[in-house]
């Protein structure tokens, strides 16, 4: 366990994605029967793969106000590790790696993305990547509903004071746009309360995205690959108070 980015015995992480958008080469079109040699190149350790439909929403805000549009079906093919919880999935352009629970820690996360990505590369020999994002999605539970969300996080850059005092129902999302090419969306919000424990749950969703085109170099894949990581890291450790450290490490007590 590095003192940088600790690995807990106890993480609140439920899903941790990294998403891959990339360009073909002129030419090269997308075509579905590129999953099919994809599967043929993973079958070992990915022996399932399901096609799947997906319908996406873009919120539209105009002069007469917010509106949400639909978006055509896309297709997209996931496939499923034989024993590990990991799920890769193929879209036209895109291509992502989720890390279920229980989440291993950030080296064994790094490499699983390497080993992934290399295999795309092979099949599909993208000319180059125009965006990237790693994800992180924690929930942890928080006590009875008239616990207050500061006995758990802290404010700092990223979350206000209110927030914390707020009683059950808040929510709150912040879109940052660091700079032309670097973003990075927070959601904070109160899940639905446990119906056995009757305690309160939260999740705390860190989004760390650059839109940019960069080469395949793995050098440079890499090390755009430590900076969203870095990033998301930082967002989460300046916002974790005492109690939330404590049940990371797993205290008993809480």
């Amino acid at each position: 366990m590095s003192n940088e980015h600790p690995t807990y015995p106890n993480p609140t992480i439920i899903e941790s994605v990294c998403d891959i958008h990339f360009r073909l080469p002129q030419g090269q079109q997308w075509k579905s029967s590129l999953a099919g040699e994809l599967f043929k190149h993973i079958q070992n350790e990915y022996p399932e793969m399901e096609p799947m439909l997906e319908m996406g929403l873009q919120l539209e805000v105009g002069p007469t106000g917010a509106a949400t549009q639909i978006l055509p079906q896309s297709q997209k093919f996931r496939f499923k590790h034989k024993v590990r919880p990991i799920i890769l999935q193929l879209a036209e352009n895109s291509f992502s790696i989720s890390t279920l629970p229980p989440y291993q820690g950030w080296e064994v996360m790094r490499n699983d993305i390497l080993a992934a990505w290399e295999q795309v590369i092979d099949i599909l020999a993208p000319e180059a990547i125009n965006r990237m994002g790693l994800r992180y999605i924690n929930r942890f539970m928080m006590g009875t509903p008239e616990t207050r969300l500061g006995e758990w996080l802290r404010a700092n850059y990223y979350i206000p004071n209110s927030i914390l005092h707020s009683k059950p129902g808040f929510f709150l999302r912040e879109q940052v746009r660091l700079d032309t090419e670097n973003v990075l969306i927070i959601t904070l919000g109160d899940a639905k309360t446990d119906l056995n424990s009757g305690q309160g749950a939260v999740v705390f969703d860190i989004d760390r995205i650059v839109e940019k085109e960069m080469s395949l170099e793995q050098t440079i894949f890499q090390s755009v690959l430590e900076q969203l990581h870095t990033d998301v890291w930082d967002v989460f450790s300046s916002s974790k108070g005492e109690k939330l450290e404590s049940l990371l490490r797993g205290n008993s007590d809480e």
